[in-house]
């Protein structure tokens, strides 16, 4: 919102048509790997990360870093973040402490898609619950 009572604006777009793409469009799933240690031989085994995990991620730490550069720049005073559960989380862990302290409200809704009107009736009615 540019005013507090005004409508909501959208401010920014992000797009991420990786996270819709099917894992093997992604790339190879590439294989957890053993790394010998300096001395001794030992190994240590890092799980593979699957293609959508990554960009699911990747994508994540995009808009924790725009939110990020919001708070810190006092373009706004406090956040409301609405996403997919598993989106959701994966950007709560990425802010930073600032960032997290200006979390007002935070739902697990996807609201993509939604038109404008019905977003903020939407965003209403989770605000009531």
């Amino acid at each position: 919102r540019a005013k507090p009572r005004g409508p909501l604006e959208p401010l920014v777009s992000f797009v991420h048509p990786e996270s819709r793409l099917k894992a093997g469009d992604l790339g190879a799933h590439q294989p957890g790997r053993a790394q010998a240690a300096d001395r001794g031989g030992q190994t240590s085994y890092q799980p593979p990360t699957e293609p959508k995990d990554k960009e699911k991620d990747l994508f994540a730490r995009q808009i924790a870093e725009y939110l990020g550069q919001g708070v810190h720049g006092e373009r706004c005073s406090g956040l409301m973040l609405f996403a997919s559960h598993r989106m959701l989380g994966a950007i709560r862990d990425l802010l930073d402490t600032r960032t997290s302290r200006a979390v007002q409200h935070s739902a697990p809704i996807d609201l993509t898609g939604i038109q404008p009107r019905e977003l903020e009736a939407r965003i209403a009615q989770q605000l009531a619950v």
